[in-house]
Order: C-alpha cells, then structure tokens, then sequence
C-alpha cells in the first residue's frame, strides 16, 4: 500500500487540492501560540471568532449597534468583543497582530472585507475578481497584475460582493446577471459590473475605482495626458453651445477627461445621467441615476432617465456612458427638435471610419423608421469629437475632431484639428468650421 500523506502535507501539499488545485496559495495561516502554549490559533481563525463572537452579541440591529453610527464607535464595540476572545484564547499579540485581527474584522463586518486596502491605495484603478480564488490588480493605466487570492473562502466573497451591491442600492437577482452599479468606496467612486450564473460558471467582478479627488485640465496637462495648446482648445469648446464626444475604449480615460470637462460647465440648469456614478459633479447639478430593481420597486433604465432628463427643459446633458447596444435610449436625443446642448461619453474607437460606421450605425437603429435624418442630426448635434488612448501604458488625449459637411449635406467628413503623430499631439493645419473664441494666431 502507498505511503499516506500526513495532515500538514494534505494542508498544504498542492496534489493534494482536489478540484482546487492552488486555490489555497497565499492563504497559509500565521499562527500564534493560545491555551497558553497548549495548542496553535491562527490569526484568520481569530478574526472570524471576533466576528463570530461579535454577531452573537450585537446581531445587526440591537440597540447598541444602531447607537455606533460611526466608524469609531464600532471599532469600539469590535475592540470590546476582540478583548473578550484574546481572554478566552489565552493569547498573547503583538499590537501589531492586534490591530491586524481588530482591522480585519472591522472590514469583513462592516466594510469590503480584503478589498479595502485596495480602495485605500490611489495607484489602483481596476480590481478583477474571477470567483473567490482568482484576483488581479491593475495600478494606474498598466497592465492587469496578479494578486492573492484575497478571501477566505466563498462564503466570504459572495458575502462582500452582496454588501457593495447593498450599498449600491441594489442586489443580486437570478433574472439580472449582468449588473453594472455605482458606489463610494472611503471617498473613491467606485464602479462594479457583475457577471453572474447562468451567464457565467461563477460570480465575477470587474471594479473601476476613481481617483477622490477629479483631476482638472491643469492637472492632465502637467500629467502628460494633453498638451497646453490641446488644454486651450478644450476650454474653447466646452465655453461654446456646441455638442461634444468623448470616445475611447474601456480604461482609455474618458471618465478622467468626462470629470474635467464637468468642472469647466456651470451646475445650474445642467443635467447627468450616469450609469453608475463615476463622475465628480457639481452639486448644484441634477444627477439622474440608473437604478436597478429591488425588493419589489421597479428599476429604472438609462433611456427612461434621459427622458425623464429632457422633460426638465436643462440648458444641456452630459450623458456617461452611451453605448452602441443600447440604440433605442438615444432616439429622443435625435428625435426632439428642441433639445439641449449634450456632452456624451461614447464607448467606441478613435479611428475615424470605423467611428463613423458605429455612429451612424447608432443612429440608424435608434428608430429605424427615421431613415438617415437622425444620422445627420447626430452628427450636428455633437460635431466635436475628443478621442482618449492608452498609448503604451499611459491615458492619453489621441485627438481633437470636428465633424464638417464639406463634400454633402448629408454625409460629414471627420476633420482632424489636432492629432497624435510619432507619439505627440500636434496641429494638423485644419480650423474648426463652427465659431470658437480663439484668436487666428492660436491656429499658427
């Protein structure tokens, strides 16, 4: 008969993982000595007692919980309880420990669990979840970079993911696999799309996580994101009644250069309809959100908050994200003859065909009764066109555009008024058909 393994090498061994082969790297217990010396207590197994203990206590609506409405008032409570197991255990930390046990809890009960020290670092961007098991972190605009696995188990992940859905002010549903929803993490926007089962073979997350503080025009110039000429021009454009378009593909920067545009626009008589609330607004601008169902209300969708937003007559819309699945929600922004001033966030390409194929194909489908007078209105109603890349690594303004009808008053032609060559954004020789306030020595 073949030797057995023993228990420390079925714990770690990985032949020994079954159908989870790994899963369980990087969750290698740190131990510490409890019972006074008489057996080993691992600092994860403290932390879920604390929690356990802490549950059995204060459940999750007793007076005393609903009294510690702020942060240190339930580190209070939870310092309280961890005291209590520490006795028990017979344990002896280091404050280090301490606070690691105390932290950990603190975040599984009340906040994100493992995630929040992510939402604490200002380089990360992206967190992607594939299950419990697989995670990955994305710093700035690089590349995604492996991490963890950062829970416990799966319990522990589904717990954390419904909880950032709660906060969301949505939830879960076996009708609704495919979530995209809005929330604040510490003073982060944070933007979490869920594919679930029967959609996928597990729960999977993709979050976007936004910088506290938006970023202005000065702080993208000096980042290398534009150039001050391009800086210049933008002003001009967003000072004009003209339309605009911010095109780029996911993790392009078109959120960052969205929230720049919004700090130059004044609040009153504006309004925003978001998906999922990434942008930094005004706070004297109207902010419609999609909301999903719950608990028996009824949600409501982008396109029913663009009507709602055209009903309030707003001096202009700025619309984050317009999306080429979703032709239908668009149609009253073409239809109407008198519409406001729109700023959108298009999640497209910035090569100039296959822009315009994908506009005009929008359009089209917008209402297909419509022939090709909502391709034309599209493209009056948001001539300019402002093209974000990453481009080797780093979020950058590709280019400036204006659509012109030069050779047919039906079809546009896509002029290029700036644009990247060799790696720099330079002008191309062309002017804006439409009136800016800039003086003809900025185009020399």
């Amino acid at each position: 008969m073949p030797d057995q393994p023993d228990d420390d090498q079925m714990e770690f061994d990985p032949d020994y993982r079954g159908l989870r082969p790994n899963a369980d790297r990087g969750r290698e217990p740190r131990i510490v000595a409890g019972q006074l010396g008489h057996r080993m207590v691992s600092l994860a197994a403290l932390v879920e007692r604390v929690e356990a203990a802490f549950l059995d206590e204060y459940g999750l609506d007793s007076p005393a919980l609903l009294e510690a409405d702020t942060a240190p008032k339930r580190v209070k409570l939870i310092l309280e309880t961890a005291e209590y197991v520490f006795s028990v255990e017979s344990v002896s930390l280091s404050n280090e420990e301490r606070a690691q046990v105390i932290s950990s809890a603190y975040s599984n009960l009340f906040s994100y669990g493992p995630l929040d020290a992510f939402f604490l670092d200002e380089a990360v961007t992206t967190i992607a979840l594939d299950g419990p098991d697989k995670a990955a972190v994305r710093y700035g605009p690089g590349e995604l970079t492996p991490v963890g696995p950062l829970f416990q188990d799966r319990e522990q992940y589904e717990r954390i993911i419904r909880r950032m859905l709660l906060d969301a002010g949505a939830e879960l549903r076996p009708e609704q696999p495919i979530m995209e929803v809005g929330l604040v993490a510490g003073k982060r926007p944070v933007c979490l799309n869920l594919v679930a089962p029967p959609v996928t073979t597990q729960l999977t997350a993709d979050i976007r996580v936004h910088p506290s503080l938006a970023l202005s025009l000065d702080d993208l110039t000096a980042s290398g994101f534009m150039t001050g000429q391009a800086a210049a021009l933008l002003r001009a454009i967003v000072a004009s009644s003209h339309g605009v378009m911010v095109v780029g593909e996911p993790v392009s920067g078109k959120t960052t250069l969205l929230n720049a545009l919004a700090r130059l626009l004044p609040g009153e008589g504006g309004v925003a309809v978001q998906r999922a609330g990434e942008l930094s607004l005004p706070d004297s601008m109207t902010n419609l959100m999609v909301r999903w169902p719950v608990e028996g209300e009824s949600g409501i969708t982008f396109g029913e908050q663009i009507t709602r937003a055209l009903e309030t007559q707003p001096d202009y819309l700025l619309l984050d994200e317009i999306r080429a699945d979703e032709p239908h929600s668009i149609a009253p922004l073409l239809e109407t003859l008198d519409v406001p001033r729109q700023i959108w966030s298009f999640r497209g390409t910035v090569f100039a065909k296959r822009l315009q194929s994908a506009l005009s194909m929008l359009a089209r489908r917008a209402d297909f009764g419509g022939g090709e007078e909502l391709v034309r209105a599209l493209y009056e109603r948001l001539p300019f066109v402002l093209s974000v890349l990453n481009y080797n690594g780093q979020l950058r303004l590709w280019s400036v555009a204006e659509w012109q009808f030069r050779d047919s008053p039906d079809y546009p032609t896509y002029v290029l008024l700036m644009h990247t060559e060799g790696g720099e954004l330079k002008f191309t020789g062309e002017r804006p058909a439409r009136e800016l306030s800039l003086p003809d020595r900025f185009w020399e």
